[in-house]
């Protein structure tokens, strides 16, 4: 009788802490609808950048519409991508087509996008030095227009595009050059060249041939006539072979180059020093004002919702101070109902609708805001199955901690002194308000020390914004173990507090 009685009691002091907790519309607002409302407000002014440590290196767009074939069974275009591969500092990116390249310009979202055309590989096989040919050159580099590359430059961002063109400039005189270089030397060797060289190279003829040879002189193309008889096929063999030693010569006096090679790493015999791979644009910017499924809900979501559920300090703390000065702890304290069962009586309600509060922002996540939760390769019940208990976890720190507040609180300054504003610092430790990739390396460890950080590892590995990464269900395991950890030696405190004070 005795026991149920007890029963009773506990049972009626959670209910009357849940309806406390209900009925207080104004706090309700601010678990519920303010983070939600901060949710949106950042989704729509932050850019697509948020959470990402800026990157030292340069980022070359480019649109790759190249259908021809260049060298090495590569288009000119691969060549200059490759090109651009191998050089430090550099990040390419190569975007799907022209209409999203003229977007990401319009949007300010790129200074500038480097759009190889459909007839670049063809334009670079007419360049050459001979008058017939392609002159790409000029003072500053080479001639855009006339290889078929187009640069959409952002007029907003004139420096940045500049540099992204500058960069362009190098790679591509880096592959017009030296195929032009290769296709020059190879005219050595042709009849026409050699046509035109013995033509041109005259040489003095010996006394005792000069009844021969009017003028006292021979060029090069008499002599090869006269050598072979006037056998035409031999006459184009000894052709050729002067050709080849015109090559061979040159060959031996530049050494130090591959003058046939046709490419920057051939010419010079040098490999570049970078090793980043091409990245494929992907669109994280969401749709619509709200920017509805961009990768930054996957940030936003989970950091405010670990904000907020650590406030709900001020209510709890309001709650008890209440209770303190209208008498009703006092006669709690007459009933036998005992510090465990009242401190289980405020704990309880606390948890449900800290859980609630979580559950819900989380579905606001997902519903409105396009928020993506796990792998694609999970099935909604395993992603559940995983979410569930870290919520849970979340909401026993956070309604341990806000008991233990009101355990210490006997005003509401002091709840706002010894709740809120540790709670906001220890937000911005754990990277709630501040992305934790932002702050100096040496400094991250410190949010090691909250349970907001703790909480925000968790939610992070199982709202990672790459669809294909599978989450370290280790580090959401131990993150779960030391947030029940801290909720339970805050009950475990709040008990001894409260106990100390009902035995007065």
């Amino acid at each position: 009788m005795v026991e149920f009685f007890k029963r009773s009691i506990f049972l009626a002091v959670a209910r009357k802490e849940l309806m406390l907790l209900v009925r207080d519309r104004r706090a309700l607002l601010l678990l519920l609808a303010m983070p939600a409302l901060f949710i949106a407000v950042l989704g729509a002014l932050l850019g697509e950048g948020f959470g990402t440590r800026a990157d030292d290196r340069v980022r070359v767009s480019i649109v790759d519409l190249d259908q021809g074939t260049g060298l090495l069974g590569k288009s000119f275009a691969k060549l200059v991508r490759d090109d651009l591969l191998e050089t430090t500092g550099i990040r390419v990116e190569i975007i799907p087509d022209i209409e999203t390249a003229r977007d990401l310009v319009a949007r300010h979202e790129r200074a500038a996008v480097m759009v190889l055309g459909k007839d670049f590989s063809d334009r670079l096989k007419a360049c050459s030095f001979l008058p017939d040919g392609i002159n790409p050159f000029h003072r500053d580099g080479v001639h855009l227009d006339r290889v078929g590359v187009e640069v959409l430059r952002d007029p907003r961002q004139i420096a940045t595009a500049s540099l992204v063109e500058q960069v362009g400039q190098v790679s591509l005189l880096r592959v017009v050059l030296p195929y032009m270089i290769g296709k020059a030397f190879e005219r050595l060797s042709d009849p026409d060249f050699i046509e035109i060289l013995a033509r041109n190279v005259v040489l003095p003829v010996p006394p005792v041939f000069r009844p021969v040879f009017k003028g006292g002189k021979v060029n090069l193309s008499e002599l090869l006539h006269l050598g072979s008889g006037g056998d035409p096929v031999l006459e184009r063999s000894y052709r050729a072979r002067a050709g080849e030693g015109v090559q061979g010569a040159i060959t031996e006096q530049f050494a130090r180059y591959d003058l046939l090679g046709k490419t920057w790493a051939a010419l010079t015999r040098s490999k570049g020093s970078g090793t980043v791979s091409e990245v494929n644009y992907l669109d994280t910017a969401g749709k619509g004002w709200l920017n509805r499924g961009a990768a930054r809900y996957q940030i936003l979501v989970p950091a405010q919702s670990v904000l907020f559920a650590f406030l709900i300090v001020l209510l709890v703390g309001s709650i008890l101070v209440t209770e303190r000065t209208h008498g009703t702890l006092t006669r709690l304290r007459l009933s036998p109902l005992g510090p465990a069962g009242l401190v289980w009586g405020k704990f309880l309600p606390v948890v449900l609708v800290s859980l609630v509060q979580n559950a819900l922002l989380f579905a606001t996540g997902w519903a409105v805001f396009g928020m993506r939760f796990g792998p694609e390769s999970w099935s909604p019940g395993a992603r559940l199955a995983v979410l569930i208990p870290l919520l849970l976890s979340v909401s026993v720190a956070a309604s341990g901690l806000a008991l233990l507040v009101a355990a210490i609180a006997r005003g509401e300054m002091q709840v706002a002194l010894l709740g809120a504003l540790p709670a906001l610092v220890a937000a911005v430790l754990g990277g709630c308000i501040l992305p934790r990739e932002l702050f100096p390396e040496s400094t991250r460890w410190l949010a090691l020390f909250t349970p907001h950080g703790w909480a925000l590892n968790a939610y992070l590995e199982l709202l990672d914004p790459d669809p294909a990464n599978i989450p370290n269900l280790r580090q959401v395991a131990l993150s779960c173990l030391v947030l029940w950890s801290v909720g339970l030696a805050a009950l475990t405190g709040s008990w001894a507090l409260l106990n100390r004070e009902w035995r007065r």
